[in-house]
This record gives C-alpha cells, structure tokens and sequence, in this order.
C-alpha cells in the first residue's frame, strides 16, 4: 500500500514550500520547512510559542522540544530556527555522490527529499551574531548506517557553507534545567486574572519577594499561606513566582534539584528588586 497523498513528496509540494517562504526569515517571521502537520505521526509532535521570537515552534519529539526549552532560556541564544532545510539540493546530492550513498527520495514520486537540521541558532559569540547548526540525535542511533550517512552528509554541506555544526544525544544536555525550564517557561507571560491589574501583580510580586527572603521555607508552602493570606486562588502566588523565575528577575539553582517540586527557598541565589 502506497502512503497516503497527505504525506507523499512530489515536486509540486516542493514548489508550494518555496512560495510559502519556508526556511526563510528569521525571528518571528521564520517559517520551518516542515510543521507537525506535514510529518506522520512518529510519537509526539509539539507546537510551543517562544520567548524569544514571539512565534510558535513545531517540534516532532520530546528530545526537540526539551532542546529548545534550553534554547529560549539561554541569554547566548538570540534566534531559534526549527526544521531548518538544506535547500542547496545541488550541493547535498554531490556530496551524497561523493559518499556513494544514495540521496533520500520518495519511493513512489522519485522526488529527492529536503533534508533538515533540528536547529538553526543565532548565538552571541564575542560580541558578533553567528549561525550554529545543531541536530539531535538518540545515542543508539549513531550506530545505524544510514543515520551516520546522513550526519556525515549534514556535516559536509555545513562545511561548505561554513556554519558551524554538530550532533546532540541525550547525554549531552541537563534533563533536570530541561525540566525546570518547562515548568516555568509558560509563566513568562504575564496572564493576569479577572481583576487583576499590572499593578496589583507589582505589588504581589514584591510581597512575594520579601516573602523569600524572610524564610526558609519550601516554595510550596510560602506560595500557599500568600494565597491563604490575600485570599487568591489556590497558585496564584506560584504563578507569581513561575513569572519571576522565567523573567529571571529571581535566579534560582536549576541544576541542582526539580523546581517543580517546590523546593526550599534555600535555592534562590538572588532576587532582583
């Protein structure tokens, strides 16, 4: 049985992305070559909004969206670019010649596919933009033939274009900042309840503060006796603190114990009034 038409490549498809300008842009005006919606499904797909460019991302597996969370937390990182596709079909199919593999086509249509790299990063480096490339792998499969064909192909084309490039597993970033940086992440926007004005969160936020500064408590506790005190909704106050972490107008520890868990106080490093 054939795929199904949704999902197969043809030229026509690949006219299509071009006119619709993905892989162009940058920013919030970035477009992915390929969204959740183009890829059958191979476990979970995730569309999540940045921080930084103001647009929502397209992600195909936990390990993609975990990366970017430690993307858009960084203050190196200026530019998230997902899904992003060596278009230079030439130069990749040459160099796939030079290799003796067998460029990736559509088995029905013939039509050579569009390979992408995870991330297209514009990083701070001594006070210049660069463009870093990054792919994510899983550790076990750099043993597989055709994934290592397939990096070593990434890794000339990005040779070429003098970017620079490499592979990512799981074993080469902190699953436990990943996680923190979850958990506080939707707390960057400010979404204020019915009633509340930006300057009733100012003035929580300070209570909150000093609040933190006073005691040793777990930030469970000190959140829900807040709630308790000014009569919010039962988070309202581990929303407030969410906020300042993910605005990092308080430093917490993020390596060293899961936030989520509503750990000890003793873990802010400092608080910024």
């Amino acid at each position: 049985m054939g795929k199904s038409s949704k999902y197969q490549w043809t030229q026509a498809k690949f006219d299509r992305y071009l006119k619709e300008g993905r892989g162009k842009g940058e920013g919030k005006d970035y477009k992915p070559w390929l969204t959740v919606r183009d890829v059958s499904s191979r476990g979970r797909s995730l569309r999540i909004n940045s921080w930084k460019t103001g647009r929502e991302h397209h992600f195909l597996s936990d390990h993609e969206a975990r990366l970017f969370y430690l993307f858009d937390w960084s203050d190196q990182i200026v530019d998230i670019r997902e899904q992003f596709p060596l278009l230079n079909l030439e130069l990749a199919m040459k160099i796939a010649d030079e290799m003796g593999w067998s460029y990736p086509r559509d088995s029905e249509t013939n039509v050579p596919y569009v390979l992408t790299t995870d991330f297209m990063l514009t990083v701070k480096q001594d006070g210049r933009l660069v463009k870093v490339a990054r792919t994510f792998k899983e550790a076990k499969e750099l043993d597989n033939d055709s994934v290592a064909a397939r990096l070593e192909l990434e890794r000339r084309y990005y040779l070429v274009e003098e970017t620079d490039w490499d592979v990512l597993t799981e074993k080469g970033y902190s699953k436990l900042l990943a996680k923190n940086t979850e958990w506080v992440h939707s707390g960057y926007w400010l979404n204020l309840p019915d009633g509340m004005s930006v300057e009733d969160f100012q003035s929580l936020a300070k209570i909150l503060k000093l609040r933190l500064q006073e005691t040793e408590l777990s930030i469970n506790q000190i959140t829900t006796a807040l709630d308790a005190e000014h009569n919010l909704g039962g988070g309202s106050f581990l929303f407030i603190f969410k906020h300042l972490v993910a605005r990092k107008e308080i430093v917490m520890d993020m390596l060293s114990t899961d936030i989520s868990s509503c750990a000890s106080a003793k873990l802010i490093q400092r608080i910024i009034h």
